[in-house]
């Protein structure tokens, strides 16, 4: 009797264990099941996500984490060729002015992926980087601001904003200063912010842009109480405001706050005030759109409705963080959902030697 009472506490005990090292195998940093998530978007090419934009942030969180090459205890787990991948890039870009359907946007974030990797001055061939080069030069406008094609004849922010920063991965100046700094100040709008030219009203995405490249051009912003006001007004401030409290509206009508517009108000606050206060709050609610199913980052949808993580949104939650000052809290262990063969062996294994064994004593008492 004894001894069957002692067997059958082993098999508690083998049970209790099981359930107990269940969790624990599947509890990683948020950080690294952010990227795990980057990672299971990679595709055969080396590139990540679907476009030129998601390669160039995927590799921006990589690159930070020097993550390159990520193991686990059976080898070399994920990895990224960084010849390869130069390769491909390379390729899309020439391919981009053979076929002369040169998307600027995209130009901007393969060369960004490319810098990552290796600074453009020692892997960007001397004769792309000429076409590059001349092609921007096509698009300067006479008023000031640059047009999103070298047929256009009118400036945006945006493309402005691109532009800018092609110049500037290629190492090459922008001319005539003066004229597009007095153009991008036109821009400015009674409620403090920036609209995408002279006759447009004010979004988050062109104020950014707008600050950022008054910011570049060392020039003073007008009416810089103003424009943070106009910032500010997208805080939900409202505690009882659970699903969007410290997130930034994308307009003052929106009923949720986004990922995108708070990465976008965050970016635009800090370059004009470094002293920003609204971090914790900011962090938290951050860190709540980490998506338990895959380890990335989500925007804030319906709370019935199914959230679908995207490297995009996992860029600006890493990007946010990082302007706080607070990528520490990603150090956090979490329980995800995952499927893990070797896991789901073990434990089918346990289950099924603990069923056998209640069953060897069972029998052996009606013995």
């Amino acid at each position: 009797m004894k001894n069957n009472i002692r067997k059958l506490a082993f098999a508690s005990l083998v049970v209790l264990v099981c359930f107990t090292i269940i969790p624990a195998a599947f509890a990683k940093t948020r950080q690294s099941h952010i990227i795990d998530f980057i990672y299971a978007n990679q595709d055969n090419y080396e590139n990540f996500g679907t476009t030129p934009q998601d390669t160039a942030y995927a590799l921006e969180i990589i690159d930070y984490y020097n993550s390159y090459s990520v193991q686990d205890f059976l080898g070399v787990k994920y990895r990224v060729d960084k010849t390869s991948l130069k390769e491909n890039l390379t390729g899309q870009i020439a391919e981009m002015f053979n076929n002369e359907l040169i998307n600027i946007y995209n130009l901007y974030y393969l060369l960004k992926s490319l810098n990552i990797l290796e600074p453009l001055d020692q892997s960007l061939q001397l004769n792309l980087h000429n076409r590059i080069y001349r092609y921007i030069n096509e698009t300067i406008q006479e008023e000031g601001g640059f047009s999103p094609t070298n047929t256009s004849k009118s400036a945006n922010m945006i493309s402005t904003y691109f532009i800018y920063n092609i110049y500037s991965l290629i190492n090459e100046p922008v001319l005539n200063k003066t004229q597009h700094i007095n153009w991008i100040l036109s821009c400015n709008n009674v409620d403090g912010g920036y609209g995408g030219n002279q006759t447009l009203s004010s979004t988050l995405l062109t104020t950014m842009c707008a600050v950022s490249l008054i910011k570049s051009f060392d020039a003073t912003l007008i009416n810089q109480i103003i424009t943070l006001d106009y910032l500010n007004s997208h805080f939900v401030a409202d505690p009882s405001n659970l699903e969007n409290y410290g997130g930034y509206l994308p307009d003052l009508i929106a009923e949720r706050a986004l990922l995108s517009s708070t990465y976008q108000c965050i970016e635009t606050i800090k370059l004009i005030d470094a002293n920003y206060t609204n971090s914790a709050k900011s962090s938290i609610w951050i860190l709540g759109l980490q998506n338990f199913q895959d380890g990335g980052f989500a925007e804030n949808l319906g709370l019935y409705e199914q959230k679908k993580s995207s490297i995009t949104a996992t860029y600006y939650a890493f990007k946010v963080l990082y302007s706080f000052n607070s990528l520490n809290l990603l150090n956090e262990d979490i329980f995800m959902v995952e499927f893990n063969l070797i896991i789901l062996i073990v434990v089918l294994f346990s289950i099924v030697g603990v069923i056998a064994l209640i069953y060897f004593i069972w029998r052996k008492r009606r013995i």
